[in-house]
């Protein structure tokens, strides 16, 4: 599991294999101390540094020294490569793999998608195209080419892509073309406590960043989103479901409350989200989802009922939750592309195994020294509350200043 980032012009990724029960939990925000860092016995910084390293005689930390100098050296010869240049307007985007309905990845199904240089290739309208212009974007990112028409088709899809490559707006765009085309073929109009889109994020945090997304399109194309999420207060969030809209982004809770508190009615959904759905099932929000979906699954059954497009957004997929996925969205599309899982191509990664007796925050120190030297900030990941903290007061003693955030952190501070 990837344990400390270090951002940088390099960009380098370090992450920490190590033996002890000391866990590290959120991320502390760190700057350089002027007082010097006392060097770990055994230990050689992943980078070129003035300082000293300390021979030592033991084999096996002589052995893991020697592994480190050969890390380094690998990644000095990698940072003499010549680096990618990146794809203009009109350029043909490479494509990934579009899976079938469930189930692993069988090679021989494995189909190419057409590429595409534009939005406009994907069938996107004019409308909504003012927005995609508007954000500045030329060229689609794979997961866009393979997703929006998906989407547009109204399949149910598990859209499966890594961070950071544009999932957000693989599902928002072709949900306002669709919501706009219901309006125009069907007559439906935006209602009261009436949404026809819902999307379910499991953070407040993400669903203020898919919110962002959706009125930044509205501008374009003429539609009505608002955001409840839990954390903040009951009323205001009230006032907005009374007014006529067309989509709700939410926590699963809050969302739920509203609906057993009558200001949300399920009569018109037709489209449902799941952002980061690996999350909120590895978090324990199944039972809520469940709980959310059941009306419209059982409306879905009956005679001439209407049915409703599922669409679960991804950064990784675990064999448990596919099964998970698969079982509760039988005959869903899984679309894939060919980075999920996959190490970010500029990012260096680095292990170290540490023993039992040795001083993993010394280690830590260590790790930071070279990037903290030259005036980086660097990110740090924990696994738990109490590490986070641990990790936090040890950095302050050594008077690196910190930011502790995590999850009992009150929103309002975030």
């Amino acid at each position: 599991m990837q344990k400390a980032m270090a951002l940088g012009t390099s960009r380098t990724l370090l992450s920490m294999s190590l033996l002890s029960s000391t866990k590290f939990n959120r991320s502390p925000f760190l700057k350089f101390p002027k007082k010097s860092i006392t060097v770990l016995s055994g230990f050689r910084p992943l980078c070129s540094s003035t300082t000293p390293t300390i021979s030592i005689d033991q084999p096996e930390q002589l052995k893991h020294s020697m592994l480190l100098e050969r890390l380094r050296l690998r990644h000095l010869k990698d940072a003499n490569k010549p680096t990618p240049q990146p794809k203009t307007q009109g350029q043909a985007v490479s494509f990934g793999e579009k899976e079938g309905k469930g189930g692993d990845f069988d090679h021989k199904k494995k189909k190419r998608v057409v590429s595409v240089g534009s939005f406009e290739e994907l069938g996107l309208s004019e409308e909504v195209m003012g927005a995609v212009r508007e954000m500045g974007i030329e060229v689609p990112t794979e997961i866009q080419c393979i997703g929006i028409p998906a989407v547009l088709d109204e399949k149910s899809v598990v859209l499966g892509s890594h961070t950071g490559s544009g999932k957000t707006l693989v599902y928002l765009l072709p949900l306002v073309q669709l919501l706009r085309r219901d309006e125009a073929e069907l007559g439906r109009l935006m209602k009261p406590r009436r949404p026809r889109a819902v999307v379910l994020c499991p953070t407040r945090e993400l669903s203020e960043q898919v919110f962002r997304v959706s009125k930044s399109i509205s501008h374009h194309a003429r539609f009505r989103s608002t955001m409840v999420s839990g954390g903040g207060r009951l009323r205001p969030q009230e006032d907005s479901l009374n007014n006529p809209i067309d989509m709700v982004v939410g926590t699963p809770g809050r969302i739920l409350q509203h609906i057993e508190d009558g200001n949300i009615v399920y009569g018109d959904i037709k489209y449902v989200v799941l952002d980061e759905a690996d999350t909120m099932f590895d978090r324990g929000f199944g039972p809520e989802i469940r709980k959310f979906l059941a009306p419209l699954k059982h409306r879905a059954t009956k005679p001439n009922g209407q049915g409703f497009q599922t669409i679960l957004v991804t950064a990784t997929m675990t064999k448990a939750v596919q099964k998970l996925i698969d079982e509760e969205f039988q005959g869903i599309m899984h679309l894939r592309t060919s980075t999920l899982h996959k190490k970010i191509a500029s990012a260096r990664h680095d292990f170290i195994k540490l023993s039992g007796s040795e001083n993993k925050l010394e280690a830590l120190l260590q790790v930071l020294e070279p990037s903290l030297a030259k005036g980086n900030k660097v990110m740090v990941f924990c696994n738990t509350l109490n590490s986070s903290r641990a990790v936090d007061h040890f950095l302050n003693e050594n008077q690196i200043s910190t930011v502790n955030y995590h999850g009992e952190v009150p929103a309002e501070q975030r």
